[in-house]
């Protein structure tokens, strides 16, 4: 089976109107993609299920559901036979003891068959696992029920979006794919909760935190006591990721936190302010063998920033040290933000915002070529993102910056996110957090 020939039979599930061969079922059943239900056991689970908790007081599955059972058809058999009962009882409530008989008898013959029970209670978990299946039958293969899973839902919903890089390729290469990706992003959440549950207090956003950490690659207990470790020296969160993640480049995290004082007084003598934003600037020169040159750089594209009027204050320190690592002499990063900028200002009304957003895209790139495919994906991206209701208009343009670089078309990209925003909340309702973590880190998981 091809991968077009499967998005056709489990769109043909999901409309509740199965059209497949046996063969091709079967396949499908294995695959858990797909449930199957007689509809003489769907009948029977109609009157079953209730006549079991009224008369048992339990599921049809509780080991204790054929001893309830007896027990009632007991005492309503005692009832019956008593003639003082019959006496005293008038013929509606005879009767109605009667059918209750009947119904106790008939609920106790089919839980005391273990096969069958085995059968519906099957049914039963397919049901509460899949919320409640349309079940459906395919004409040419008989009266049997079939529906759709959730996974089969989620597998038809990813296949759709990638049909036309997976049409003809076969459907167990996509399957392998897509379960490969569900099982790194199950792993990838357990990550990010151990280590938001090992950093202690971070009075603002604490997930910025993780995702620093998760950056430094290495595994979470390790990359927590890193990030402890300059904790206990320096009390600020920001210096201690900046540690954790240049560690194993620089000897260890006290390395680094010299070296990050170093760079400041770097920037100081190149003129640089004294300020908080330029301290945590200083991060941007550790890349450079020798620090003096990382600062004379990061004074030029300051420089260049403010001289062509796209930056001031602040926001200069900040879109300089995105700049830092972009390829190409100052003149030429600055010049592909102001292409960017360009570009870009018939989509985003806000200046400041719109020069940030620019700078963060000419930093990807390296010629100004590609400044004008690179904006016009961010904007699709920041659109999918409002429309597929994984980020509000206000975070759009954030959130699109950072998963600019996944791969995939801008559908596709927003439904790995919003899959790995599901891994990252499992039962609760996503938070914020959790979509600045996915969209972060959305291209691994891209398939």
């Amino acid at each position: 089976m091809n991968c077009q020939r499967a998005i056709e039979i489990l769109a043909s599930l999901a409309a509740n109107r199965p059209a497949f061969t046996a063969d091709e079922i079967e396949a499908l059943l294995a695959l858990g993609l797909a449930v199957e239900a007689d509809p003489r056991d769907m009948a029977t689970l109609s009157w079953l299920v209730p006549a079991v908790q009224e008369h048992a007081g339990c599921a049809i599955n509780d080991p204790l559901a054929a001893a309830n059972l007896a027990a009632k058809l007991a005492e309503i058999d005692a009832q019956l036979g008593s003639d003082w009962q019959r006496l005293t009882t008038g013929k509606a409530r005879i009767a109605e003891r009667e059918h209750q008989r009947r119904i106790v008898r008939r609920a106790l013959a089919v839980v005391g068959d273990k096969p069958e029970l085995e059968r519906l209670v099957k049914i039963m978990i397919d049901a509460r696992d899949n919320g409640e299946p349309r079940y459906a039958a395919c004409e040419p293969l008989g009266s049997e029920l079939y529906a759709i899973t959730r996974k089969g839902a989620r597998v038809g919903h990813e296949l759709e979006l990638r049909i036309s890089r997976f049409a003809g390729q076969p459907f167990a290469a996509f399957l392998k794919a897509f379960d490969k990706a569900e099982r790194k992003m199950e792993e990838f959440s357990g990550d990010i909760a151990t280590l938001a549950g090992g950093i202690g207090h971070v009075k603002k956003n604490p997930h910025q935190v993780v995702i620093g950490l998760v950056k430094t690659g290495a595994p979470p207990a390790q990359a927590i006591g890193l990030y402890r470790k300059t904790m206990s020296s320096t009390g600020e969160p920001g210096v201690a990721v900046t540690c954790a993640r240049n560690a194993a480049s620089f000897g260890g995290p006290d390395q680094v936190a010299e070296r990050l004082r170093h760079a400041e007084r770097e920037l100081y003598q190149a003129g640089l302010p004294r300020t908080p934003v330029v301290a945590g600037a200083a991060k941007s020169l550790l890349p450079f063998e020798r620090l003096e040159a990382g600062a004379a750089r990061f004074a030029a594209i300051a420089r260049q920033l403010e001289a062509r009027n796209l930056t001031r204050g602040d926001a200069t320190i900040k879109c300089t040290a995105r700049l830092m690592p972009a390829v190409g002499e100052p003149s030429e990063v600055v010049g592909r933000a102001l292409a960017a900028f360009a570009q870009l200002a018939a989509f985003v009304s806000d200046r400041a915002i719109c020069a940030s957003s620019a700078v963060a895209l000419a930093s990807m790139v390296r010629i100004p070529d590609d400044v004008g495919s690179i904006v016009q994906r961010f904007v699709e991206l920041s659109r999918e993102l409002v429309s597929g209701r994984v980020s509000p208009p206000n975070t759009a343009i954030a959130d699109a910056l950072e998963c600019v670089g996944c791969p995939g078309t801008p559908a596709e990209v927003v439904a790995t996110v919003r899959a790995l925003i599901g891994k990252l909340a499992k039962s609760r309702e996503p938070r914020r957090d959790d979509v600045a973590v996915a969209v972060a880190f959305a291209k691994r998981f891209a398939y």
